[in-house]
């Protein structure tokens, strides 16, 4: 008999969690028990990676089933953030769920569905970014912009024969010290959009992303194409930020001007997190000082 992955139940679902949950939720695919009865704490990152594996359970026929939070802050953000209408009833609770759940703006990631659901989804964080930091205008364009390259990645590589539903999610959080945002797909990942490429074909799932947020490598020969995630990659760097990318049976984090990539639990899709000092957005200068 194969040995289960003991039940974790976290007091965070965010990114520095995300990889030990997602190994003990993947062992008992796909009907997971998701102890969450201690959490005080939901990052997007975190609900992104707990949609995705709930979207997976349903196309399995399977279920998630829910220990609710019993801390009530925690417990009305995970049901604002709209959560169990993404799985579409394939989920069990072990309290009944309110018929009537205010949604939480800072917590309710936007599904992409099409390329022509990332203008009005960019533009709707652009005035919303715009309004609270007026004074952040470079700070909220290299943002916008991270975001909208990042969401037409989905229907362009996450699943560009329509093979998959990419199920693409995107949230952004703002924070005491950081503004957060997290883009994630259940899509073919980053190993199998390379791979179309046979230049590429034969890497390791660190190799490949290695190659494309440090080499800006591509399925695309045309050199004006492709290389988003390394641009972008940059651009976090530049501005003293974090970046966290996860595909596959892989990640890679950036931070400061060190980076590394070693292997995680598979799971499939690419899974981005975003991390730009607030100071960037409120101070309005390069680096987040005066």
């Amino acid at each position: 008999m194969t040995e289960l992955t003991p039940l974790y139940a976290p007091r965070r679902l965010d990114l520095e969690t995300a990889e030990r949950m997602l190994q003990a939720w993947e062992a008992r695919f796909p009907r997971p028990l998701v102890d969450l009865s201690r959490l005080v704490r939901i990052d997007p990152f975190g609900l992104l990676v707990l949609t995705l594996h709930g979207r997976r359970c349903l196309e399995a026929g399977g279920k998630l089933r829910v220990l609710l939070p019993e801390n009530a802050r925690a417990r009305d953000r995970l049901l604002g953030s709209g959560l169990f209408g993404h799985l579409e009833g394939a989920h069990w609770t072990d309290k009944p769920l309110p018929r009537e759940v205010s949604g939480d703006p800072e917590l309710a990631p936007v599904r992409v569905e099409d390329e022509g659901g990332v203008g009005p989804i960019a533009n709707e964080v652009g005035d919303r970014l715009e309004q609270r930091f007026p004074f952040g205008a470079r700070a909220n364009r290299l943002l916008v912009g991270a975001l909208i390259e990042l969401l037409q990645n989905i229907p362009h590589h996450a699943a560009p024969a329509g093979e998959v539903d990419p199920f693409g999610l995107a949230c952004l959080e703002e924070g005491r010290d950081h503004l957060h945002l997290a883009i994630a797909d259940k899509g073919i990942g980053l190993a199998g959009s390379l791979g179309l490429n046979p230049r590429h074909r034969g890497l390791e799932a660190t190799e490949v992303l290695e190659a494309v947020l440090v080499g800006g490598a591509s399925r695309f020969d045309d050199p004006g194409r492709g290389g988003a995630l390394r641009r972008i990659r940059e651009a976090v760097v530049a501005s003293s930020g974090r970046l966290y990318v996860r595909s596959g049976r892989a990640a890679f984090l950036q931070e400061d001007v060190e980076w590394s990539a070693g292997a995680v639990t598979p799971f499939p899709g690419v899974q981005i997190s975003i991390r730009l000092p607030r100071t960037l957005f409120e101070l309005g200068t390069d680096d987040g000082h005066r």
